[in-house]
């Protein structure tokens, strides 16, 4: 797909991967990009090429919001980068309780992770909110993750909210229009904010592969480029993940290093879940 002259819609676009996409995505001053965040300070507006745009994806009406933006300013979207999302690092034995808090915790990630992304492709397909008349070649990229192949022990919340927009993908794939491309990402861990949000600590452990976010930003970038429909920025993992699927036993290996590494750091810092 061409990387110039696109309207573009990128999400999570305040931090990480989503803000450095941004700028390699402005680069030549060709596209308009919608930028968008729950908190866009940190976006760098610039002129018409990239448009913070403050927005919650986990809400319906904002979603509309921003597909009314790009149709009455643009006419439409062309390309679609769905990376908004977000993680709880907890032990699910000692904070799920049923009651009214435990069921807006898990309805918070969902609806982020999963549901608003799901109604993002909706609309995104949908001739009344992003009209495509003479059905051209469009993309949705979906910044999924490792975790949804090989699980995270102490985020099974967001592991499933990955497992469960890959799921749906790859079914739909066999329902979506014959104009639509789908991108699905897979980064590791990134060496940013995020896990320290999830844990709510300064200095959480990190997973064992782990890369920058801007490698992962150039990575999608190259992966719409040439079309691509799976997109694995760290080569460690498109090397090892074909054996972890042939040899099940290296995968429950690696999960159980990672459940023992968090036992020895609640251990050690008497913390185990993030507070709701």
């Amino acid at each position: 797909m061409e990387t110039s002259h696109q309207r573009i819609l990128l999400t999570g676009a305040s931090s990480g991967i989503g803000w450095h996409l941004a700028k390699i995505l402005a680069q030549d001053g060709t596209n308009r990009i919608l930028a968008v965040a729950r908190h866009t300070e940190t976006i760098p507006s610039c002129g018409n090429t990239v448009i913070p745009f403050q927005a919650d994806f986990s809400q319906r009406e904002e979603i509309d919001r921003c597909f009314r933006y790009a149709k009455e300013h643009w006419g439409g979207l062309d390309l679609c980068i769905a990376n908004a999302g977000f993680a709880y690092r907890e032990d699910l034995q000692q904070a799920c309780h049923a009651d009214d808090t435990s069921w807006k915790h898990i309805h918070n990630i969902f609806d982020t992770n999963t549901i608003g992304q799901i109604y993002t492709l909706q609309a995104f397909t949908d001739p009344e909110k992003n009209p495509n008349p003479e059905c051209q070649k469009r993309m949705f990229v979906s910044m999924i993750s490792a975790v949804a192949k090989v699980p995270l022990p102490y985020y099974a919340l967001y592991c499933s909210t990955k497992s469960a927009i890959e799921g749906f993908l790859n079914t739909y794939d066999y329902e979506k229009p014959v104009w639509l491309q789908l991108m699905r990402v897979y980064p590791v861990a990134t060496k940013t904010e995020f896990f320290r949000k999830a844990a709510m600590e300064e200095k959480p452990p990190l997973p064992l592969l782990r890369q920058d976010p801007e490698n992962v930003a150039k990575a999608v970038f190259t992966g719409i480029r040439k079309n691509q429909c799976k997109v694995y920025p760290s080569r460690i993992f498109a090397i090892a993940y074909p054996f972890m699927r042939a040899f099940p036993f290296l995968t429950r290996l690696y999960s159980r290093h990672e459940k023992l590494k968090m036992q020895r750091h609640f251990r050690q810092t008497g913390k185990t879940n993030r507070r709701m």
